[in-house]
C-alpha cells in the first residue's frame, strides 16, 4: 500500500483494520470463513465490507455462490491461482502437475483418487481460469495399442499442464495461518475420537 492508503488504513474503526489484517493473511479466504473467523454477525461483517470497498482497500471476487477477498495489492493471475489452492481438490489437482506434469486426465484421477467426474469439474474450473492449459499430443498409444489387424492403434492424448509453473510455485508453499488452523482442528478431532 502506498503511504495515503496507509494513514487511511490507521484512521479506520478497529473492526475494519481486523478485518483488512485477517484478509491480509488469509487472501482468498471466503465470506463464511471470514465471519466464523471474526465473529462478526452477518449483518456487521457485510456493512464493513462493502465499506472497505467502495473505499477501495479490498479486492473482491464474486462468482456464482462464491466471494473471495483479497488483499488490494494482489493481481488478477493470483486471485485465481490462490482462489483454486483454498479449494482441496484444486490444490491437489495444482500440485500434482506441478510435481508431475504435462499429465492425462486419467493419471490425474489416479493420483488423486477422486471420482472422474469431480476431477473433470475442477479440471474445466482450472481450464476456465487460465491456470491449466490442455495439449494435445498425436502418436501416444495405451497398454491396448494393437488394433485387430496387428498394427498399432494409435490414439490422440490430451495432456494437462500448469500455464505459469513459476507463479505457482510462488503460491502453492503460501503459509495460511486459517486452512493451517482447520487442518489442526480436524486433527485434534480425530484424535479424540
Amino acid at each position: 500500500m502506498n503511504s495515503s492508503n496507509m494513514y487511511l488504513v490507521k484512521t479506520l474503526p478497529k473492526l475494519q483494520q481486523e478485518l483488512l489484517l485477517c484478509i491480509d493473511e488469509n487472501p482468498g479466504i471466503r465470506y463464511r470463513e471470514l465471519l466464523r473467523l471474526l465473529n462478526f454477525s452477518n449483518g456487521v461483517l457485510s456493512f464493513h465490507v462493502n465499506r472497505l470497498e467502495k473505499l477501495d482497500l479490498l479486492n473482491v471476487e464474486r462468482r456464482t455462490r462464491i466471494t473471495r477477498f483479497f488483499p488490494r495489492n494482489i493481481s488478477n493471475d493470483i486471485m485465481g491461482i490462490i482462489g483454486n489452492l483454498r479449494n482441496q481438490t484444486s490444490y491437489e489437482i495444482i500440485k500434482l502437475l506441478y510435481d508431475r506434469g504435462p499429465i492425462t486426465q486419467q493419471e490425474i484421477i489416479k493420483y488423486t483418487r477422486k471420482a472422474a467426474s469431480t476431477v473433470s469439474w475442477n479440471m474445466k474450473k482450472l481450464l476456465e481460469d487460465n491456470i491449466v492449459y490442455l495439449k494435445n499430443r498425436n502418436n501416444i498409444y495405451e497398454d491396448d495399442h494393437y488394433a485387430a489387424d496387428g498394427r498399432f492403434q494409435y490414439k490422440r492424448v490430451n495432456l494437462y499442464d500448469l500455464l505459469n509453473r513459476n507463479l505457482v510455485n510462488d503460491l502453492i508453499y503460501m503459509p495460511n495461518k486459517y486452512i493451517d488452523g482447520t487442518i489442526n482442528n480436524y486433527s485434534e478431532i480425530m484424535d479424540s475420537l
